[in-house]
């Protein structure tokens, strides 16, 4: 479990670094100091959860196998450029502030990749780290009306635009491990589908209603509550949207590190 904790809290802090790059300025130095605050606690608490487990020598259940040592030391230098990103936010060094994002970024995609052991399964990682970012930041944001008053609706708009693309892509990426040639967890779920006990197909069918088509019922609401510049209501309804956001992704997490499903 701890392999599945580590993916998931990776995957929701560098998700969270990246949709800060459509987050404009004026949301001000509070907001990007309690993303990235919040990023570089959940790094260092996956990074600790792995630690724990595996030590630094690792194991061929540790994320990358065979890179582990690589995957742990990239993740190590995103979490050291977060927590420095965090202090440029506070301390105002402007200048600094865009070349530690994008370190950070950068390292947290390197690790990623590393982490991932095919083609399928870096899409799938993509797409999780996107999803899981989008959600997180435009729910944060939607808060930050009430303590921003003068910010611009476009703000809020953008990342619900992004949050709307990644649960495509998302969408797209399972259909494609599901019913594509990989056809993970589908014989599973077809089981359940027919009546019969599986249980790695009670977790697909989860992870599907909970992470794809939960969030997708709830796409309308939130742009059209966004539009007519309501985001108190929107901010309500990205509530609901992270909760199935994050329990699909979690679920998701556990089926490829105990089924080996990249969904």
């Amino acid at each position: 479990m701890s392999t599945v904790f580590f993916l998931f809290l990776f995957h929701l802090s560098l998700g969270l670094l990246l949709a800060l790059l459509l987050v404009p300025r004026r949301a001000g130095a509070g907001f990007f100091k309690l993303c990235t605050a919040l990023a570089a606690f959940m790094m260092a608490a996956g990074l600790w959860l792995l630690y724990r487990r595996l030590h630094p020598t690792g194991g061929p259940e540790g994320p990358g196998s065979g890179a582990y040592a690589a995957v742990v030391w990239t993740a190590a230098a995103s979490l050291v450029l977060t927590v420095v990103l965090n202090r440029a936010w506070h301390l105002g060094w402007t200048r600094l502030q865009a070349p530690l994002l994008a370190g950070a970024a950068a390292c947290g995609l390197a690790a990623m990749a590393l982490a991932s052991p095919g083609l399928i399964f870096a899409a799938s990682d993509l797409s999780s780290t996107l999803l899981l970012g989008s959600a997180t930041a435009a729910m944060i944001l939607g808060h930050w009306y009430l303590v921003v008053l003068d910010l611009p609706i476009a703000a809020l708009r953008r990342l619900t635009v992004a949050l709307i693309a990644a649960l495509l892509l998302r969408g797209v990426v399972v259909g494609v491990a599901l019913l594509g040639p990989v056809h993970a967890g589908y014989e599973e779920a077809l089981l359940v589908a027919s009546g019969l006990w599986s249980a790695d197909g009670i977790f697909v069918w989860m992870r599907l209603l909970f992470g794809i088509v939960g969030p997708l019922s709830l796409v309308w609401f939130i742009w059209k509550t966004v539009e007519i510049r309501s985001t108190q209501s929107a901010t309500g309804i990205l509530y609901v949207q992270l909760f199935l956001v994050l329990a699909g992704e979690l679920l998701a997490k556990y089926l490829r590190v105990a089924a080996g499903y990249p969904l």
